[in-house]
């Protein structure tokens, strides 16, 4: 086992238990300690020739501490932190993983992603779709009921396979690892490319198991599960963010491109209002905000093309749609202020063990700012 996977373990686990309510000050400058030997391990692993999935872990976890709001927290350490691991996500190809399968989803540079939606069939037993959404039959807690008990944060995530063998394992923990990642880099400093991205959606390996053979044929689509719209969600948020530092495009590819990412947008939202499961609730809704984020970055970008693509769009659509946003955020973060239980469903999740939510309420109201300066005023 990788020593920085074990002390960037320990690091984070004392870090979500050093709010001022718990180990407080010593709780965060020993986590502290612990990290950045974690950092140092990492890099003399690297050194030496010993790299592998496990630490690229390792350097996710140093990357989502440093997008915490911990004691020595600065722009420099988090992007630091995820050019590192990038570079190590790169060097082992793992966003390649699964280039060869017919399953696997393709995105052409410059262009908006979009997952063709399958459907499987099972030659062995006749076909039976089911009403609603099957992703609860596809989750941890329905696969092994004990993790609620001991990993309940992790209940509401994809299950793994007990017939994988150990080369199965390691390719779905790459998968999600990669979709990690991804998540990570779109909500605080960085955005990735999705034509780099060649593996299966999270979720859409376990649905294709022997276990669901002479069961239901999956409803929806295994590019259509609650966790592979999510992935599909963060793709598109990367794609318009890249596509705004693009200058060669011209006026014409903008507009295709806008056009593009707002009907994209508009087929994710129906997909997820389709899913009957609940299981939005579990990952507080974060799936609908970069809708609304996707959204608000087209008709900004794009505001005089914006008529092709809706109607009944107006001229203060802009702040309008800041208007009511920054209404969401107040509910939902008074909602979480109340206990964050009572969005996600879990009695034990705690606000005082989620320091990165700091930055993900600032990072909201940041990008809003951003796109029209207005706003700032009108509320001031």
């Amino acid at each position: 086992m990788q020593p920085s996977l074990l002390l960037a373990l320990l690091g984070m686990s004392i870090f979500f238990k050093s709010s001022e309510v718990e180990n407080g000050h010593e709780g965060r400058r020993r986590a502290l300690r612990l990290m950045d030997e974690a950092q140092s391990a990492m890099h003399a692993s690297y050194n030496s020739g010993w790299i592998d999935e496990e630490l690229v872990q390792a350097a996710w976890l140093q990357a989502t501490f440093e997008a915490c709001a911990h004691p020595c927290h600065s722009t420099v350490r988090s992007s630091s932190a995820m050019v590192y691991l990038d570079s190590l996500i790169r060097s082992l190809a793992l966003t390649k993983v699964d280039a060869g399968d017919p399953g696997t989803s393709y995105f052409e540079p410059g262009a908006v992603p979009h997952a063709v939606a399958q459907t499987l069939t099972y030659t062995d037993a006749p076909i039976d779709r089911v009403e609603g959404c099957s992703c609860n039959s596809y989750t941890l807690a329905t696969r092994w009921p004990a993790s609620m008990e001991h990993v309940p944060l992790w209940a509401y995530t994809p299950a793994w396979d007990e017939s994988w063998d150990e080369g199965q394992i390691r390719r779905e923990s790459c998968r999600r690892l990669c979709w990690s990642a991804m998540t990570l880099a779109a909500g605080f400093i960085s955005y990735m490319t999705a034509h780099k991205y060649a593996i299966l959606f999270n979720g859409e390996c376990y649905t294709r198991s022997p276990t669901f053979i002479g069961s239901p044929s999956p409803s929806p689509s295994p590019k259509d599960t609650i966790w592979a719209l999510h992935d599909r969600l963060y793709l598109l948020w990367h794609s318009c963010m890249r596509a705004r530092t693009i200058t060669t495009t011209s006026n014409e590819q903008k507009a295709q491109f806008a056009i593009s990412a707002w009907m994209e947008a508009d087929s994710l939202e129906q997909a997820l209002s389709r899913h009957t499961c609940n299981l939005e609730r579990a990952y507080i809704y974060q799936g609908r905000e970069y809708l609304f984020n996707i959204r608000m970055y087209v008709s900004h970008e794009f505001s005089r093309h914006i008529p092709l693509v809706t109607s009944g769009v107006t001229a203060s659509f802009n702040k309008q749609k800041a208007e009511e946003w920054l209404k969401h955020q107040a509910a939902v973060a008074q909602r979480v202020m109340h206990g964050l239980s009572t969005v996600t469903g879990h009695s034990t999740n705690l606000l005082y063990r989620r320091p990165f939510f700091v930055f993900w309420f600032m990072g909201q109201i940041q990008r809003r700012v951003h796109l029209d300066h207005d706003v700032l005023r009108r509320h001031v």
